[in-house]
């Protein structure tokens, strides 16, 4: 039989051995190794999906202009993906360098698959939420920082417990903004998402002519579909119409909102003074605090910016220091501070119809209890910041003069004035 390890005899034993186990045979190792593959690259693709949906929820890109090794900034998914490897080492033994060249998961093609399969089970998610339920559209379009007309596409349907849902579909690419191209495109959608037009019980877009015209607007075109389509302008934009066009309608309060575009371009087109306005007005929240006079609290008493360039830094520090443009600016706030309350309320996605009727009786009712009680407490208020901030108060019972006219045959004061021309004007 032979004692050397090596010897036919030992060999053939061997070969014995290993034919008997069954672990041993060649298929069985090929399936070990086949099986702990699948489970790499299952481990690396949840990887890339997590954190493609991961940076998706926080609308961060995953792409970037420079994703090669020697980029000192691999844009956000390869950092992310790096920063998870870190933090586990079965997780680095996977992906990236460790991971096959043909099976990285990482290039453009498949984090743009892995978002168009989220896409659809977002889309698929509304679906099933909408049911049998009939549904409103809302629509509008826009161009993007790449000059292509996008088009965006919101549901709006009650849920099964009743409660009012609003969903974003889908943002389509139109060629041009003609409503038979937008009616085109919507229909699609519709029909992408097993969505019948017949079930649509509402319309809603913006006063484009585009839209909302009676012959040949999307409005027009989807009724002739769907004849119960009612087309419903927006009531919180419908309100903000008619404030501005109010506006418009009063001399002093346009010539207000025209100084303050233009002492906002005069701020912010100098860093300068930009950065003075900021202190001063954290030195005033914080001495207010320090008095009492202001509540803390997480979001309160932030600080904002101004966003416009240009503009005469004389020019706007005269307009700021009239007793004109203050007492303006204090009733403005009060109206604002009256129909921001409605309007933000309509917007709302649970309002009915009545509650809305109900407010905007109750925002008349403040808007009337201004006009008739609150002269007094306004004109103390707006008195006591002229004395604080140094502004001339002129005399209210001198004989007002109309600069734009060459004769003034009239005995009115400047407080006459101001109470039947500007505040009356305003609160009608």
């Amino acid at each position: 039989m032979g004692k050397d390890s090596n010897s036919a005899h030992n060999f053939s034993q061997r070969c014995h051995d290993n034919l008997k186990n069954s672990l041993t045979h060649i298929d069985k190792a090929m399936v070990k190794v086949c099986a702990k593959k699948v489970a790499d690259a299952r481990l690396r693709l949840k990887v890339t999906i997590d954190c493609i949906k991961w940076l998706t929820f926080q609308a961060c890109a995953c792409r970037g202009h420079d994703e090669s090794l020697g980029s000192s900034n691999q844009v956000n998914f390869l950092h992310l993906v790096r920063f998870l490897a870190s933090y586990s080492k079965e997780v680095n033994a996977v992906v990236l360098e460790n991971a096959p060249r043909n099976a990285k998961y990482t290039s453009h093609t498949v984090q743009l698959e892995i978002l168009t399969l989220l896409s659809s089970r977002v889309k698929e998610k509304i679906r099933d939420e909408i049911g049998t339920s009939k549904f409103f559209i809302m629509v509008d379009e826009a161009r993007d920082e790449s000059k292509k007309e996008q088009m965006a596409l919101v549901l709006r349907f009650p849920s099964t417990e009743g409660f009012i849902q609003e969903r974003f579909l889908d943002v389509i690419h139109v060629t041009d903004t003609t409503a038979l191209t937008l009616k085109k495109a919507i229909c699609k959608v519709l029909s992408d998402n097993n969505l019948n037009v017949q079930d649509i019980r509402g319309q809603g877009y913006d006063r484009a002519s585009n839209m909302r015209g009676e012959w040949n607007g999307l409005k027009a075109l989807i009724l002739n579909d769907c004849p119960y389509a009612y087309y419903v302008h927006c009531m919180a934009h419908q309100l903000q119409l008619a404030l501005v066009a109010a506006s418009r309608e009063v001399h002093d309060v346009h010539n207000f909102f025209q100084n303050a575009n233009f002492i906002i371009n005069v701020v912010s087109a100098s860093t300068k003074r930009n950065d003075e306005l900021l202190a001063n007005k954290a030195a005033e929240i914080a001495r207010k605090i320090e008095l009492g006079e202001l509540d803390t609290g997480k979001g309160q008493n932030q600080i904002g910016t101004l966003q416009r360039p240009g503009g005469d830094a004389v020019g706007a520090l005269k307009i700021i220091m009239s007793f004109d443009f203050v007492f303006i600016l204090h009733l403005m706030e009060k109206i604002m501070k009256i129909t921001d309350v409605l309007c933000q309320t309509l917007q709302k996605k649970s309002l009915d119809i009545l509650n809305a009727l109900d407010l905007v009786s109750t925002t008349k009712v403040l808007l009337g209890k201004l006009r008739e009680d609150g002269w007094d407490p306004l004109l103390q208020e707006v008195q006591s910041f002229c004395l604080k901030h140094e502004i001339d108060i002129p005399d209210l019972n001198s004989r007002y003069v109309d600069v734009t006219k060459s004769r003034n045959k009239h005995d009115n004061t400047l407080l006459h004035y101001i109470t039947t021309k500007q505040m009356c004007s305003m609160l009608p």
